[in-house]
């Protein structure tokens, strides 16, 4: 009983999300495991995510992860992930616009509008040190993740006062990215259950704190080789950026093991 309330818990949390100002999306994504031994196994996963509100896709990515355990209580990795993302930036209006001076319009109402989709190529590296308390487990994983955005040619923006798209297109520059990301999750072994509670804090920083994620959820072993994951992520960017709003995130992934 207290498994299925966790459970319905995770699952009314996006109806109580809709109702705020934030963004709300998903993220639906498999992952199959090939294990070799007890130190030793390979992950592959795909993903899709969501955004505006389940209205826009965010996100296409292939992910790629090995991991050796070194000692019981630590664990290292390293990965490659493809991803296709779908960008929009949108500008605002500020005091000296010739049309806020007009008063066509005001301060703050939204300008132009910019999407396009581009691909990064990802690298990460990865050490996860864990401990067992009881039925608790408790871990903490430092990763490091370069990103790299190759150069590209975008079409051009779109206005909203005139709702009309100009023709000057703009050259996306090619950028590199250094991020580490430190996450505290705590796990909690329910007797004969085969549903496992968990909740995560991690942090970006690429010299200030960029982004937290609060994580609530849920694993449900199904059978040795399959699992399912439900989850619920509050995403808090920093607020120094104008293209990235608060987010709620509800996840579902699917694992397979052999």
């Amino acid at each position: 009983m207290r498994t299925r309330l966790f459970i319905a818990l995770i699952a009314l949390l996006p109806s109580l999300c809709l109702a705020q100002s934030d963004d709300f999306g998903t993220k639906l994504s498999a992952e199959v495991r090939k294990v070799f031994n007890k130190k030793t196994n390979i992950d592959f996963s795909a993903e899709m995510r969501t955004r505006d509100r389940m209205k826009a896709t965010d996100r296409w990515a292939g992910h790629l992860e090995g991991h050796y355990k070194v000692w019981p209580w630590m664990k290292a990795s390293v990965g490659y992930s493809l991803l296709c993302d779908h960008e929009k930036h949108v500008s605002r209006y500020d005091e000296d616009d010739r049309d806020v001076i007009k008063g066509l319009v005001e301060v703050g109402d939204p300008k132009n509008k910019r999407v396009y989709w581009i691909v990064r190529h990802r690298v990460t590296s990865s050490l996860t040190f864990s401990h067992k308390w009881d039925r608790w487990k408790f871990s903490l994983r430092e990763r490091w993740q370069y990103t790299y955005r190759p150069e590209k040619v975008v079409a051009g923006r779109y206005n909203y006062y005139y709702q009309k798209s100009d023709a000057a297109e703009r050259l996306v520059r090619g950028k590199g990215k250094n991020v580490l990301r430190s996450r505290l999750m705590i796990e909690y072994d329910i007797a004969h259950s085969p549903v496992t509670p968990l909740m995560s804090l991690e942090t970006f920083h690429a010299w200030r704190l960029e982004q937290t994620r609060y994580i609530l959820g849920a694993k449900w072993k199904i059978d040795k080789q399959n699992a399912l994951e439900l989850s619920y992520r509050y995403q808090h960017v920093d607020q120094d950026d104008d293209y990235e709003p608060h987010r709620h995130i509800v996840g579902l992934n699917y694992q397979y093991q052999f």
